[in-house]
């Protein structure tokens, strides 16, 4: 029998989703909390995005095969087994034949931006602090440019295992995050800071960094560094070299895959 996984994830102490020989990984964690809780020498898991290290999931799914009595207790079992940063929320019975990864139909990813002059404590470990000034207008243009079928081999390293680089991308846009701002500062905070900005991408699938390549290239449009037409370029495929800045993973989110 086939049993789905719903996971949240802080990726911040992880090497990444994937089983690592040198670190501890979100899958390795969860896969002994699954042996122990159902009392099976081992347990392994498929998954609908392998998240790099430092990335954080809100909506992670997962699949596995156990043809035993599910406890009631497992959502309880497995969140008392594995770290803090990982929470179960749910198990459930699957259809047959279902796989995380290849019955996937898209996967909503979020990259979150804090734009002012100085870092916030709170966002640390969660955003992107940029102090430079960006033009909104342009990160827009972007994520447009980047909407249909394109060849994304300029967003994806060059050591990869993919071998297609083609990928439909259904929606991408670029929104403002409503942040705390203290009474008597709103004015004050609105004048000098653009605050947090999110874009949301959803797309069939994605290669590996390939949202953090692209949001690293988007960001060196919008300080001038490119221009929108050399971006546009990026899309028939040019190689990595070409491409921007890889950026930080620590603000980027898997947030839902659907089925």
């Amino acid at each position: 029998m086939i049993w789905r996984l719903d996971i949240e994830y802080d990726g911040t102490p992880f090497r990444g989703w994937a089983r690592q020989e040198n670190g501890p990984s979100v899958q390795a964690e969860i896969e002994r909390a699954l042996a122990i809780a159902l009392r099976r020498d081992s347990i392994s898991l498929t998954v609908a995005g392998r998240t790099d290290a430092g990335v954080h999931a809100l909506g992670q799914v997962a699949s596995f095969e156990f043809e035993g009595k599910m406890p009631e207790t497992i959502v309880r079992s497995l969140n008392g087994l594995t770290p803090p940063e990982i929470a179960i929320r749910d198990v459930t019975a699957a259809a047959p034949g279902f796989d995380a990864r290849r019955s996937a139909v898209s996967r909503t990813y979020c990259y979150r931006l804090l734009l002012r002059r100085f870092d916030s404590p709170l966002s640390r470990g969660r955003a992107w602090w940029i102090s430079r000034h960006l033009d909104t207008g342009l990160l827009d243009e972007c994520a447009a440019a980047i909407v249909g079928e394109h060849d994304f081999t300029a967003f994806t390293p060059t050591d990869t295992y993919h071998t297609r680089f083609e990928r439909v991308i259904h929606s991408a846009t670029w929104t403002p995050e409503k942040s705390f701002v203290p009474p008597g500062r709103a004015v004050a905070a609105a004048a000098e800071d653009q605050g947090f900005l999110q874009l949301w991408v959803t797309g069939d699938s994605f290669m590996r960094s390939m949202v953090r390549i692209l949001v690293g290239t988007m960001v060196e449009v919008a300080d001038g560094s490119r221009t929108i037409d050399d971006f546009r370029r990026l899309l028939e495929g040019r190689q990595r070299p070409e491409g921007g800045v890889t950026a930080p993973p620590q603000g980027l989110y898997l947030v839902s895959v659907r089925y």
